[in-house]
């Protein structure tokens, strides 16, 4: 405003005072522009050395930190697969669960299962949402030029793809991990431990079931309709139910955990492809 005000007193030939008043204007709104934009720059610069000297190394210390936890247990319930595999075939256990400490186990058993159930979700939900976060937060940083909504839908892939290929390897970290994290078969697992909390649940009567015990809360239709009534339904069939959905429960964590290790292991493969490619990139003139 201030430069177009100075040309039109400069064209209609005003007063000399007038256009050095304006003049003097101008060059201080110049120079605060500049001082602006260094620091702008400055702050960048900042932000920039934190994203990859500090934000990056930290984001893969944890990356290797849930590999190696992912890997034990892994181990773990492929042994306890093999274990609860192994006793199924040899023959059943003889147990009773008429005994006040036996019940007393069952249904400390079926409380800890829904409370694994809903801590498990939380604990995957609350990764996500982290890595959600910073992505969002980085993102931020990038700059898409406005047009139509389908064509700026479409820039945004372009430029995250681009930003993946080319771009600090920190896109690609919180990229490809929040893919992982979205593809991960959660509900799955966690539909299985309630499952299997229903079955350890038919092992008791439906009064010491309600009395303090935790409800089907978040549980599928079908889960619910699983719960017994009234009565101990019959032993064996009862045992039977429990067995395979134990059997389920930890190839479920098994299959998961694998797939974890091997998700986080393609992880630090696509990280450090990323960095050759920005190492690269920089070194261009």
């Amino acid at each position: 405003m201030k430069r177009k005000l100075l040309r039109e007193q400069e064209s209609r030939c005003e007063s000399q005072t007038k256009i050095d008043k304006t003049r003097a204007v101008v060059k201080d709104l110049h120079s605060r522009i500049r001082v602006a934009i260094h620091r702008i720059n400055t702050i960048s610069r900042r932000i920039e050395e934190l994203r990859d000297k500090e934000l990056q190394p930290q984001l893969e210390e944890l990356i290797e930190g849930l590999q190696r936890m992912w890997e034990v247990m892994f181990e773990c319930h492929k042994l306890q697969v093999h274990i609860i595999t192994i006793t199924c075939i040899n023959g059943s256990a003889k147990l009773s669960f008429q005994s006040e400490s036996y019940r007393q186990a069952a249904a400390d058993l079926e409380d800890d299962l829904f409370n694994l159930s809903l801590s498990f979700t939380k604990w995957i939900n609350a990764l996500r949402t982290y890595v959600q976060a910073i992505s969002d937060w980085l993102h931020k940083c990038v700059s898409v030029e406005e047009k139509s909504t389908k064509k700026r839908r479409w820039m945004n892939t372009t430029t995250e793809q681009k930003l993946r290929n080319t771009g600090p390897p920190i896109y690609t970290t919180c990229g490809v991990w929040l893919d992982f994290l979205k593809e991960l078969p959660i509900k799955d697992v966690s539909d299985t431990m309630k499952g299997l909390a229903v079955a350890v649940s038919r092992f008791l009567p439906h009064q010491e079931k309600t009395q303090g015990k935790k409800t089907l809360e978040g549980a599928d239709p079908a889960l619910e309709m699983l719960t017994p009534h009234n009565t101990f339904e019959d032993w064996n069939t009862s045992y039977d139910r429990f067995r395979s959905g134990l059997v389920l429960f930890l190839t479920q964590m098994s299959n998961f955990a694998e797939r974890s290790v091997k998700t986080y292991a393609q992880l630090h493969t696509n990280i450090a492809d990323a960095k050759r490619n920005y190492e690269h990139k920089m070194s261009q003139p």
